[in-house]
């Protein structure tokens, strides 16, 4: 008999126990009222609209290519690069590939494709077998490092094309990518030293162009901005960079329905509203 009550006590307590650990979780998973969400941080002061800076080259330019794929800089405050960052010690294409050997040819090849790498676009069957009618713009690293890829490749052409970056000589960190590293070393040492001088705690924003040298800065609280390339720019050769002076006036919705077109010019000429022109490295006094 007490066996039965002990047994009867011990189903009784198994079952208060399951009712228990069903029950609770759900009763712990039911807010008593659901929790409003934070309101989204304004983007501008007095829920201004934002504004877009469009950058383009000037239509005039011959070389206005030469701006494709290249990094520009926007901040609130003038960047005053001449006290802050020496543009002469900023590395250049020229003289970087000069000093690690590579041939005039493929200099030509990076500075008329507007390349900073080898990466920057596929080598054609043309290209590696050196076939054309200027045999003197021949790159012979590309001829020589498809030649060493045909061979460990057992000849299959194509994928020596494809993967001729992968053999010597194009294979050298300092011919793929040794310019590459070394202007952004240049640069982020640059960007640094110009933050800690720059009016107000102003940050720097980028942006990078596309193929054809169109670029855009988006999210653009209205007020006054200030652009520059920070670094100089190859062209044909001639180390160029743009700073702005004058100040660039950025207005959202209504006001303004469309962005602020900002056109750059290589030299010679003169700045006006929201039309700006390269200055040369080589003119500067640092």
């Amino acid at each position: 008999m007490a066996r039965r009550k002990w047994n009867a006590i011990l189903t009784a307590n198994s079952l208060f126990c399951l009712l228990v650990m069903f029950y609770l979780p759900g009763l712990a998973q039911t807010p008593a009222s659901a929790r409003a969400a934070s309101p989204s941080p304004r983007l501008c002061k007095d829920d201004a609209s934002p504004g877009v800076i469009q950058l383009t080259p000037d239509p005039a330019n011959a070389n206005k290519l030469a701006l494709a794929r290249k990094h520009f800089y926007l901040s609130r405050s003038p960047f005053n690069l001449a006290t802050s960052v020496n543009l002469k010690t900023a590395p250049s294409l020229r003289s970087y590939y000069r000093g690690v050997g590579a041939s005039e040819q493929l200099i030509d090849w990076l500075e008329d494709n507007h390349c900073e790498t080898i990466y920057c676009r596929e080598v054609t069957e043309a290209e590696v077998k050196c076939e054309g009618a200027d045999q003197k713009r021949c790159v012979p690293e590309f001829s020589t490092a498809y030649l060493n890829a045909l061979i460990k490749l057992n000849g299959n052409q194509e994928l020596a094309r494809k993967w001729i970056t992968n053999y010597e000589p194009l294979s050298s960190p300092s011919l793929r990518v040794g310019f590459y590293e070394a202007r952004t070393a240049w640069l982020n040492a640059a960007l640094q030293a110009l933050e800690k001088k720059l009016e107000n705690g102003s940050r720097i924003q980028t942006t990078i162009s596309d193929k054809d040298g169109i670029a855009f800065f988006y999210d653009l609280c209205p007020g006054t901005y200030y652009l520059s390339t920070v670094a100089p720019i190859d062209n044909a050769g001639v180390d160029v960079f743009w700073e702005t002076a004058k100040p660039i006036k950025v207005e959202g919705p209504p006001e303004v329905n469309k962005a602020t077109v900002v056109t750059l010019a290589f030299p010679p000429g003169k700045d006006k509203k929201n039309f700006f022109v390269g200055k040369l490295v080589a003119d500067i006094s640092q």
